[in-house]
């Protein structure tokens, strides 16, 4: 079985500051911690359909006084899982946030772009990130990556190539499911 840390983030990916980075990935450690002792747990991959069971590890040695919100919990840190997924395991170096609208989060690319690149190439890949803290009756992992995969339909970028990636924190699981 694979090991990985959460902190891998801040190594891969161009785009976020390092403080960003640490500060999603502080609310996932929140989160995480809600369910899961000794700030590690056996985490679910489903990235389009390959499933991979890893132990994930993060750190929890920080202050949690400000971090109270649950919807806070649950949305950044699913951004902090969908970077990680996204640029540790899929090796997606860059990430920029898109604009409401987008019907997308995030846009994501392999290689940070160049100055002349900026304004000309839309290689990206768009990305709608989502997370939740336990499933309920009315709230599921398949529910919410069905809705995400509608949000995506509904927007501007919903041509181009994007996926949704759903992070439920009580088992713990990350799905990333290529939009077709």
């Amino acid at each position: 079985m694979e090991s990985f840390n959460l902190n891998a983030t801040q190594l891969k990916l161009k785009g976020p500051s390092i403080d960003q980075i640490k500060v999603h990935n502080q609310w996932a450690a929140t989160a995480l911690d809600l369910y899961h002792k000794d700030s590690n747990a056996i985490i679910e991959f489903n990235i389009e359909g390959e499933v991979i069971n890893a132990n994930l590890a993060w750190d929890s040695n920080f202050s949690k006084a400000a971090m109270k919100e649950e919807k806070d919990m649950a949305n950044h840190g699913g951004v902090a899982l969908a970077w990680f997924v996204m640029s540790v395991l899929q090796d997606f170096n860059y990430v920029e946030q898109t604009e409401i609208g987008e019907g997308v989060d995030y846009r994501f690319r392999e290689d940070e772009p160049s100055d002349d690149e900026l304004n000309f190439l839309d290689d990206y890949h768009y990305v709608e990130v989502s997370g939740i803290l336990n499933e309920s009756r009315t709230n599921t992992l398949k529910g919410r990556i069905k809705e995400k995969h509608d949000q995506i339909v509904r927007g501007c970028q919903r041509d181009k190539p994007s996926s949704v990636i759903v992070t439920l924190f009580s088992q713990p699981k990350t799905v990333k499911e290529i939009h077709k």
